[in-house]
C-alpha cells in the first residue's frame, strides 16, 4: 500500500546523482555510494518509500559518525560450485548485496541454483531490489535479511525479531518481472517512522505500545506485531524465525535480537548483519518456452479473478509497477522531513540541491 504524505517531487536521475554525491562528500567510496543511491532511489521509484530515499539521511549520519566502513573491500569466498559468502567488511549492505546477486547469477548460470550469504554487513534497504536485478537478467531470486529487534514474538510484549523481510522476483516474458517484497511483521518498521513523520495513525492491530498494549499511535510505539496480528501472528513469527536462521546461522552472524541497534548511528562497533540469497536459472529447470507459458498463464488467470466492489485482483508487485510508471512521469516524492534533512546535509557540503520536478 502506497503511503500518502506531504512531499516535494524530484526527477529520478537528478535525485540519484544528488544522493550519490552527498554520500561521497561524507566520505563514502564511489562504488559504495553508487550502490546506496541506486538502491534507495529504486525503492522510492517503485513506491517503497519506507525503504527508499527517506533512509538516505540516516546513512549519511552513520558515515559522519564513523559507524560504517566508508571504503569496504568486499571478499567473496566460494565453498562449493553453488555456494558463496560475501564479507561486507562492515560497509553498506547495499554494496555487498548487489555483489551477492552478481555472484549468485554467475553460479546459477552453471548449476541451475545457487545460494549466497552475506556477513559483516549492515542495513541494505529494500530486499526486493536485489532479487529484481536477477529477474531483469532472466533469473528468479529469493532474498532475505534480518533487522534489529522490533517485532514482538507471538504472545510476547517486547521486541525480539526483526521485520525480517522475504523477497521473490521472477522474470515474465514480454513484461516487467513479478516481485514480492514483504516483511514478516504486520507492517514494515519504517512505516511507523513514516507515519510518525507524516502525523498519521497506524493501521489497527499492527503494533504494541511500550506497555505491551495494542496501539495506533506511532509516538507510543513499542513493538510491531508479527504478520497475522494478535490472533494469527504465529504465522509471521514462524517465518521470521526461518529468515533469522538463514541470515544469521548460515552467515555466521548474530541473530536479530543480539544485533547492535543500527537505528542509532552513534552506537559504536560494527553492525554484523547477515543476508541470504538464492538465485535460480529457469532454463535449467524447464525449457523457457514452457516456463514462460506457465508463468504467463498463472498471472493472467490470477489477475482475471473476480474482485470485491471497487477493487481488482493484482499479482505481487502490481502496485509497485503502477507507482514506478507514475513516478517516472511526475518525479519521486520525498517527504518534507527527509527533504529538509537532505537540504541540511547539502548546505553542510556546499552542494546544490536538485530542482523540483
Amino acid at each position: 500500500m502506497e503511503e500518502q504524505f506531504a512531499s516535494v517531487r524530484i526527477a529520478e536521475t537528478p535525485l540519484k546523482v544528488f544522493i550519490d554525491q552527498l554520500l561521497r562528500n561524507a566520505g563514502s567510496a564511489p562504488d559504495a555510494a553508487a550502490a546506496v543511491a541506486r538502491a534507495v532511489v529504486d525503492a522510492s521509484r517503485r513506491g517503497i518509500d519506507t525503504h527508499g530515499v527517506r533512509l538516505a539521511p540516516h546513512y549519511l549520519r552513520c558515515l559522519y559518525a564513523h559507524r560504517l566502513n566508508p571504503a569496504p573491500k568486499l571478499v567473496v569466498t566460494r565453498s562449493a560450485p553453488a555456494v558463496a559468502h560475501v564479507d561486507a567488511d562492515n560497509g553498506f549492505g547495499h554494496f555487498a548485496s548487489y555483489r551477492a546477486i552478481d555472484e549468485g547469477m554467475a553460479m546459477a548460470a552453471e548449476t541451475g541454483i545457487a545460494a549466497v550469504t552475506v556477513g559483516n554487513s549492515s542495513h541494505h534497504g529494500a530486499t526486493g531490489g536485489y532479487a529484481l536485478v536477477a529477474a531483469k537478467q532472466g533469473f528468479a531470486a529469493i532474498g532475505m535479511t534480518i533487522a534489529d529487534a522490533a517485532v514482538a514474538p507471538f504472545g510476547g510484549i517486547r521486541a525480539f525479531n526483526g521485520t525480517n523481510p522475504i523477497a521473490f522476483a521472477v522474470p515474465v516474458a514480454g513484461a516487467e518481472p513479478m516481485v514480492l517484497d514483504m516483511a514478516t511483521s504486520s507492517i514494515p518498521l519504517n512505516r511507523v517512522h513514516l507515519r510518525r513523520a507524516a502525523g498519521t495513525e497506524l493501521p489497527p492491530d499492527v503494533a504494541l505500545d511500550t506497555e505491551g498494549m495494542v496501539t495506533r499511535d506511532p509516538n507510543r510505539f513499542g513493538a510491531l506485531l508479527p504478520l497475522g496480528g494478535s490472533e494469527y501472528g504465529y504465522k509471521g513469527a514462524g517465518l521470521a524465525a526461518m529468515v533469522d536462521i538463514l541470515c544469521s546461522a548460515f552467515s555466521g552472524m548474530p541473530h536479530g535480537n543480539a544485533l547492535t541497534p543500527f537505528s542509532d548511528p552513534t552506537v559504536p562497533g560494527p553492525d554484523l548483519r547477515g543476508h541470504f540469497f538464492i538465485v535460480m536459472q529457469p532454463a535449467l529447470f524447464q525449457s523457457l518456452a514452457v516456463f514462460d507459458a506457465r508463468l504467463s498463464a498463472f498471472l493472467a488467470d490470477l489477475r482475471a479473478q473476480p474482485a470485491q466492489p471497487g477493487k481488482r485482483v493484482m499479482a505481487p508487485g502490481d502496485p509497485e509497477l503502477a507507482a514506478a510508471a507514475e513516478r517516472r512521469a511526475n518525479g519521486i516524492p520525498v517527504d518534507l522531513t527527509t527533504w529538509g534533512a537532505l537540504q541540511e546535509f547539502a548546505a553542510r557540503q556546499n552542494l546544490p540541491c536538485p530542482a523540483e520536478a
